[in-house]
């Protein structure tokens, strides 16, 4: 288990139970992936075959988890999104006791275009957009919380270094791009699930299952920094 320093923490190189997720045998967290430039973290995907199981996984990505676990506060992140055909970066976090709930504070899916959700949002011109997502799996009255796409600005987030950030308090999660709110979640409901527990937070790249359609994957996420303000 490879284990490196970043911003003053402690990071794994793979998630905290293993290198690859049974549900998608495409990906494996690959340490080698994990890379930097001075202080800016660079998180790779491509190809890098490799055997877990009995099961040839193709792509290597990279992935970091922090091994704080964290409370109240502010997170933010300054990243360049992969330039790619069906990206999957992302920045996230869920609880160190189980699973769910989890908080994403994004994630971003670019098509065979290579486009991030581009739609025609105005009469100015084309918007990209990245999800939100809150998974509690089921409460009661069959309540559940699922993802929102938030239509944030014209110029691509590959070509460009924004801040993506979460505030979480005892009564409110807000959801920041570049300092502004643009998801703000009240409701008790779905409040009382993440109270009183500290959460494991989480930066990758990655890859949707429609690249198998086009040629090899081979893109990077580009992180300038990670930051946490204790509430």
């Amino acid at each position: 288990m490879t284990k490196i320093k970043w911003q003053g923490y402690e990071w794994l190189t793979q998630e905290k139970w293993g290198q690859y997720h049974p549900d998608t045998p495409i990906v494996w967290y690959d340490p080698s992936a994990v890379e930097f430039d001075s202080d800016t973290l660079i998180l790779k995907c491509r190809p890098n075959e490799k055997i877990f199981d009995g099961v040839k996984i193709p792509i290597g990505i990279g992935l970091i988890s922090c091994t704080t676990e964290f409370g109240y506060g502010k997170f933010e992140i300054c990243a360049k999104l992969p330039n790619g055909t069906f990206t999957w970066p992302a920045f996230w976090m869920w609880s160190f006791e189980s699973w769910p709930p989890e908080i994403d504070v994004f994630e971003g899916y670019s098509k065979r275009s290579g486009y991030f959700n581009w739609s025609l949002r105005s009469l100015i011109g084309k918007f990209w957009a990245v999800n939100s997502n809150i998974h509690l799996g089921k409460l009661p009255n069959n309540y559940m919380l699922g993802p929102k796409s938030h239509w944030l600005g014209w110029r691509s987030p590959s070509k460009k270094f924004n801040k993506y950030g979460l505030i979480w308090t005892d009564s409110e999660i807000k959801i920041l791009f570049n300092n502004r709110v643009v998801r703000k979640i009240t409701d008790e409901k779905v409040i009382s699930q993440f109270r009183g527990i500290k959460m494991n937070v989480i930066l990758n790249n990655s890859i949707q299952k429609g690249y198998m359609n086009t040629n090899k994957p081979e893109h990077e996420m580009v992180v300038k920094y990670f930051k946490y303000e204790k509430y």
